[in-house]
This record gives C-alpha cells, structure tokens and sequence, in this order.
C-alpha cells in the first residue's frame, strides 16, 4: 500500500523502468529527454502489468544536477548524476553502496518531515 494519500498521487509523469539490472548514467539521463520533472518507477523486468516499485521524484536542474522529492513534493536533497544513479540503483535493489547505506542511515532515515 502506498504511504501517501491518493489525491496526492505524484506530481511528476511517472516513466516506468523495468529492469532487474542496474540503471546506467546513460538510461537515466535519456528518462529526461522530453521532460525535466519525473516520478520514476524502477520494477522487476516481469510480473503483473498492475505490480508496484521503488518511485523516485526527480527534478532536473542541469545536466549534472538534479533535486530528489518526496512523492508529495518535499525537497530531499539534490545529487549529481553519478550520486543520483548510485542512489536509484541501491535504494531499488539494485546495486549495494555502502556510502550510500550511510547516508541513507544518517540523513533520509533521520528526517522528521
């Protein structure tokens, strides 16, 4: 079930991005060639048409800056596109980090927002 109420569905176009590997600089930024705020939804590469993933509200600001939200459009913190990348593949399950785990551990999971 999603944490969010569902008038306040994402603010952004979700793109979805099935895959079961992870997502590379060029695939990521290529989400953003007609758009520069999206809500990405990384899922399995198979299952149910319906299933759910792991969402991320990007905004781009530059090609090598991008600002993170909250589903409901509450500033995160903003990334390069390495970091970024970095980021959506191991939150997603993708590819472990473990600087990310510290960060993930020490700043998002702090957050009282």
């Amino acid at each position: 079930m999603p944490n969010f109420e569902l008038n306040q569905q994402p603010q952004y176009p979700i793109v979805t991005k099935d895959t079961d590997m992870a997502l590379t600089n060029d695939q990521v930024m290529s989400l953003f060639s007609a758009r520069d705020r999206i809500t990405l939804c990384v899922r399995s590469s198979s299952g149910h048409p319906n299933r759910g993933g792991y969402y991320f509200c990007i905004h781009k600001i530059s090609n090598n800056s991008f600002q993170l939200e909250t589903i409901e459009g509450v500033y995160v913190d903003h990334f390069g596109l390495d970091t970024l990348v970095n980021f959506i593949n191991h939150a997603s399950g993708r590819k472990f980090s473990s600087e990310l785990l510290d960060y993930c551990q020490n700043s998002i999971n702090f957050r009282t927002d």
